[in-house]
C-alpha cells in the first residue's frame, strides 16, 4: 500500500517533470504511466540527461523547497523511486 506522503511526493515529481522544458512524456502512453502510481516510469524513458536533471533539481527547489543534487536523481532513477526517497521511504 502506498502512503499518503509517497503519493503527495509522487505528484510533486510528476509536476516537476511536466514543467521541465527539456524533457517530458513523448506519448499518451508515457503520460498515462507517469500519472499512474502503480506504474514506475524511469527518468531515462523520459529523456533525462544532465541538463534535464539540473532543471529538475532547480524546479523542485524553487517550487517545493526540496533541495536535491543531480547524483540523488541518478540514485533514484524513476518517478516512484524519487517519490519514495523524498517521502523518506526509499
Amino acid at each position: 500500500m502506498m502512503s499518503s506522503t509517497f503519493l503527495v511526493m509522487r505528484e510533486r515529481v510528476v509536476a516537476a517533470i511536466m514543467s521541465n522544458p527539456v524533457v517530458g512524456p513523448d506519448s499518451a502512453g508515457t503520460l498515462a504511466r507517469m500519472n499512474d502510481p502503480s506504474q514506475n516510469c524511469t527518468f531515462e524513458e523520459l529523456g533525462f540527461d544532465s541538463l534535464a536533471r539540473m532543471e529538475f533539481c532547480i524546479f523542485l527547489e524553487t517550487e517545493f523547497g526540496i533541495s536535491l543534487s543531480s547524483g540523488e536523481i541518478e540514485a533514484s532513477p524513476s518517478i516512484n523511486a524519487m517519490a519514495a526517497y523524498l517521502a523518506g521511504e526509499g
